[in-house]
C-alpha cells in the first residue's frame, strides 16, 4: 500500500507540475486586464427577455426559510423567491403594495390596519401540493404565515418585530390557538390589530419575516424546509450546489404578466473578491459590490467604467462586539476601554478609505443620527488605560481573549487590526475565523462568543430597527440572539419601548438620541464604521439600481445583449481559477 500511495503522489505531483506549467503558459500570453467594459449593450429601448445573469457571493448560503434565514445572502435568494404583502419603491425607502392591493392606513386609533389581497396569485408549484400543482394564496395563508413565524417553536429572529399585534403574548405562552390580533375577514381580506400604536408595523409587513408561506411545504419537509422554498416570487429554486452554486429560474406562476425577463440567476458562492474582479472584467459575472482596496482603488480611476458604477455610504453599522455576560466584557470599564483603544483612522487606511467612521449606533444616513455623538469614543489611548485601571486591570489580562471573524482575507485583516490595537491596552487576543453560516449560527447562542466583529444593515428606514433589534434585551434568545452582546439594560428597555409607539415624531428621534447615548457609554459595542460601497455592472444590465433597504435587489434586471460568453462552471476551486486566469469562454 506504502509504493501504490507514493505512486499516486508522484503522479499527482506531475499532474500539478504540467497544470502549473499550462496556467504560466497561459498567462504568459494572456493580455492584461481589460481597463474597460469587454462586453456592451444590444442598444435595446425596451426590456429584452431571456438570458442568465451571474452574481457571486463570498460566503455560503444560510437557506431559504423566510422565517429563520435573515442574513444578506439568504435573504437575496428570498428576494427572488418570495413576494410580500408590501415592498419599497425602486427609487425611494415608499412603501408600494406588492401581494396587497394597496398600502393600507392605520385606524383612527393607530391600532388597526387592514390588507387587502391581489386575486389569483398563486405558490410555485412543488410535489407538496395536491397534483404538484401550486394553489392560490388566501388571507388565511398570511394568517397561518404570521402565526408559524410567530410561535416559539419556530424560534424565528423576527418574532420580536410584532410584540405589539394583540394576543401575541398569549399565543407565545399557548394560552391560545391563535394570535387574537390577526382575523381573517373573507378569502382576500385580513386585518392586524396591535395593543398599541407602532410606527413601524408596516415596515415590518415588507421584511421577509411576514412573507406568506405554504403550509403544505412546511408539513412535506419539516427541518428541510430551508432547502426547499415555495413561495410566490419570480423564482424558484432548480438547483443548489453546497459552497459552489445556487441556480433560480422563471416561475411560471408569478403573477406579473410577463416578468421576469431574465430566464436564470446565477449565484457562485465562495468566490472571494480579488477572484470575484478579475472574472467580472474578464465579462463572465454581471455584477460586483465588493472589491480588495488594490481593485477598489484600480476600478475606481478607470473611466471607462463611471456610467455603470456608483459609490455611496450604505445603511450599516460595523462594530467589535463584547459578550457583556462573558468575562472580562461583563465589566463596561473593559468595553469602553477597548472603545477608546480602537484606531479607526487605522482600519479606514486598511481599507482604502472606504469606510465612513461611524461612533454611534444609528447610521449616519437615517434620522435620529446624532451628529454630536461620533467622537465619544475616538481613539484615546491614555483614557483606554484609564478604563483599565478602573476595571482593576492597570496591567491588561492575561487570559486570551478569543474573536470570533468570518473567513476569508478581509476577515483576517480585520483581526490583525483588532489584535494590534488592543494589545496596547494589555488585551491579548485569539483570532477564531469561521465560515459564515457557522458564525451567525454560533454567535448568536449565549455564553459562546467573549467577542466578534459583525455588523447590521438596516433592515427598514428607522432607528427602531438598528437599536431594538441589537440592544434591546427581547433580541437574547437561547438560538438566533441578534442581540449578540447579549447587553440587557432596562433603562434602555424603557425608552425604546416608548419610542415605539410616539407618535409625536420629532420626539421619538429625541428619544432614540437618547438611547444613543445610554449605549456608547455603555459600550457593549465598540462602533467602527458604516460601508461605503462601490457597485459595478456590466453595460448590458439593465433596471438594475442599488436600494437603501434591500442591498442587492435582481428581480427586475434585463440583459441588453442577444448573445453573451459564460465562462466555464466553477464547480471546484481549480475550475474557478482556471476561468478566473482564461480569457476564453462559451457563448449561450
Amino acid at each position: 500500500m506504502r509504493s501504490t500511495r507514493r505512486s499516486e503522489a508522484y503522479a499527482g505531483l506531475v499532474a500539478i507540475g504540467l497544470f502549473a506549467l499550462t496556467v504560466v503558459t497561459i498567462g504568459w500570453f494572456m493580455p492584461d486586464a481589460p481597463t474597460g467594459p469587454r462586453y456592451m449593450g444590444a442598444g435595446a429601448e425596451t426590456p429584452q427577455r431571456g438570458g442568465t445573469f451571474v452574481f457571486h457571493h463570498e460566503s455560503d448560503v444560510r437557506g431559504f426559510d423566510p422565517h429563520k434565514s435573515f442574513d444578506e445572502l439568504s435573504n437575496m435568494g428570498i428576494k427572488l423567491l418570495f413576494e410580500g404583502l408590501l415592498d419599497y419603491d425602486r427609487d425611494t425607502m415608499d412603501l408600494v403594495p406588492r401581494l396587497a392591493l394597496e398600502v393600507p392606513e392605520a385606524s383612527e386609533d393607530g391600532r388597526t390596519y387592514r390588507f387587502r389581497l391581489r386575486e389569483g396569485v398563486r405558490f410555485a408549484d412543488d410535489p407538496c401540493f395536491e397534483g404538484g400543482r401550486g394553489r392560490e394564496v388566501t388571507a388565511h395563508d398570511v394568517r397561518w404565515s404570521m402565526e408559524h413565524m410567530l410561535a416559539t417553536g419556530t424560534a424565528s429572529p423576527g418574532a420580536t418585530f410584532y410584540t405589539l399585534i394583540e394576543g401575541y403574548d398569549a399565543f407565545r405562552a399557548g394560552e391560545a390557538s391563535h394570535v387574537s390580533g390577526i382575523r381573517v375577514i373573507d378569502r382576500h381580506t385580513i386585518d392586524f390589530s396591535l395593543s398599541r400604536p407602532d410606527q413601524t408595523f408596516l415596515y415590518t409587513m415588507a421584511m421577509s419575516f411576514a412573507y406568506p408561506v405554504a403550509r403544505e411545504a412546511y408539513a412535506r419537509y419539516g427541518e428541510e424546509i430551508r432547502r426547499h422554498p415555495v413561495g410566490t416570487g419570480a423564482y424558484v429554486l432548480e438547483d443548489w450546489e453546497p459552497g459552489v452554486e445556487l441556480t433560480f429560474v422563471r416561475n411560471p406562476n408569478y403573477f406579473e404578466e410577463g416578468r421576469p425577463w431574465v430566464d436564470r440567476q446565477v449565484f457562485e458562492l465562495n468566490l472571494d473578491r480579488g477572484p470575484a474582479v478579475m472574472r467580472f472584467r474578464n465579462g463572465d459575472l454581471d455584477h460586483i459590490h465588493r472589491q480588495t482596496p488594490s481593485d477598489y482603488l484600480e476600478l475606481r480611476d478607470m473611466e471607462a467604467w463611471a456610467p455603470y458604477r456608483v459609490e455611496a455610504p450604505q445603511p450599516n453599522i460595523w462594530g467589535v462586539i463584547m459578550n457583556c455576560d462573558l468575562a472580562p466584557f461583563d465589566d463596561r470599564h473593559v468595553r469602553r476601554a477597548v472603545a477608546f483603544a480602537i484606531n479607526r483612522a487605522q482600519w479606514r487606511r486598511a481599507r482604502a478609505n472606504r469606510l465612513a467612521l461611524q461612533g454611534q449606533p444609528i447610521p449616519r444616513v437615517l434620522p435620529g443620527f446624532d451628529p454630536e455623538l461620533p467622537g465619544r469614543h475616538e481613539y484615546d489611548l491614555e483614557r483606554a488605560r484609564e478604563e483599565m485601571r478602573l476595571a482593576g486591570h492597570p496591567d491588561g489580562i492575561e487570559q486570551e481573549i478569543e474573536v470570533w471573524l468570518g473567513e476569508g482575507d478581509t476577515g483576517r485583516r480585520y483581526g490583525e487590526l483588532i489584535q494590534s490595537d488592543l494589545r496596547e491596552i494589555g488585551l491579548n487576543i485569539r483570532i477564531k475565523q469561521v465560515a459564515f453560516p457557522i458564525f451567525l449560527q454560533e454567535t448568536g447562542k449565549p455564553r459562546t462568543a467573549q467577542m466578534l466583529l459583525s455588523g447590521w444593515s438596516m433592515d427598514f428606514p428607522d432607528p427602531a430597527n438598528f437599536l431594538d433589534i441589537l440592544f434591546h434585551s427581547r433580541s437574547i434568545h437561547e438560538e438566533d440572539s441578534e442581540n449578540k452582546a447579549f447587553y440587557s439594560n432596562p433603562e434602555l428597555d424603557r425608552i425604546l419601548d416608548e419610542a415605539r409607539v410616539e407618535r409625536d415624531r420629532p420626539r421619538r428621534l429625541a428619544m432614540y438620541r437618547e438611547a444613543s447615548r445610554i449605549l456608547v457609554d455603555d459600550a457593549p459595542w465598540a462602533f467602527v464604521w458604516s460601508d461605503v460601497s462601490m457597485e459595478m455592472w456590466q453595460p448590458y444590465v439593465r433596471n438594475y439600481r442599488p436600494h437603501a433597504v434591500w442591498d442587492n435587489f435582481y428581480r427586475d434586471v434585463w440583459l441588453d445583449l442577444p448573445r453573451r460568453r459564460v465562462a466555464m462552471r466553477p464547480t471546484s476551486p481549480l475550475n474557478r481559477f482556471a476561468a478566473a486566469l482564461s480569457p476564453f469562454g462559451r457563448l449561450r
